[in-house]
């Protein structure tokens, strides 16, 4: 899975069927980057790809980026990295999360998960330079960009969309949508402005557009974790 749990109303339509390294939208330095001007090189910074293993055999890959926590970075990204398809209650076992930077592939570790709101921290040893800001009022803003990262390639790519309300009866009142076409590469990357601010995470579902969890929800999560780390 790349979203979260959702209703059985909504589940019918959410099936994944692209590979892990499927481009989608602009490589960077073209299309819609140019509209970012010089932020898009504090996203190219900041947007990491990961990958999970049992063993040797990998998992799942997608996107994560960095934010400011506690005084220190950690990534934020789609627990469906550590998710066990067998149980989706479940962290997989004997778990190792590689993350791929700007200078090299790092071994991760996860800090925090929750697997119902599908959010992972996952901290690396590397210093963020000026994490991603993260806004928490986007009523005024109406155009987009999704962001991922192929972790294979490394490559950047983004897709530019606007927010747009659901079709249709939905009671998942946690997530909204924007019209921006990714892959399941896209998992767990930032929904961003062309400010280059950060308005909420995205999943990826091939009906309904791109589902993404606003910055208010992820905090209000996120402050959970400072009691409970699963």
């Amino acid at each position: 899975m790349g979203y979260p749990i959702l209703p059985s109303s909504m589940s019918g339509g959410m099936i994944l069927v692209n590979s892990f390294e499927k481009r989608f939208g602009n490589l960077y330095g073209k299309g819609v980057w140019s509209k970012l001007g010089k932020r898009a090189a504090i996203i190219d910074r900041n947007v990491v790809a990961l990958a999970s293993f049992n063993g040797g055999k990998r998992l799942f890959a997608c996107t994560g980026f960095f934010i400011e926590r506690n005084g220190s970075t950690m990534i934020l990204t789609s627990a469906s990295l550590v998710r066990d398809s067998g149980d989706e209650n479940k962290i997989v076992d004997n778990l190792r999360i590689d993350v791929l930077l700007k200078n090299g592939c790092k071994q991760g570790k996860l800090e925090h998960c929750n697997l119902h709101y599908n959010i992972a921290l996952v901290s690396v040893e590397y210093h963020a330079r000026r994490p991603l800001n993260m806004i928490f009022d986007s009523e005024s803003i109406d155009d987009v960009v999704a962001v991922g990262r192929r972790f294979k390639h490394g490559t950047l790519m983004a897709a530019g969309g606007c927010l747009v309300p659901w079709s249709g009866t939905l009671d998942c009142e946690f997530l909204t949508r924007s019209t921006c076409k990714i892959t399941k590469a896209g998992t767990g990357g930032p929904l961003v402005d062309f400010d280059a601010n950060v308005i909420g995470m995205n999943f990826y579902d091939t009906r309904i557009g791109i589902p993404y969890l606003s910055c208010e929800e992820i905090c209000k999560i996120l402050a959970s974790f400072d009691t409970i780390r699963y």
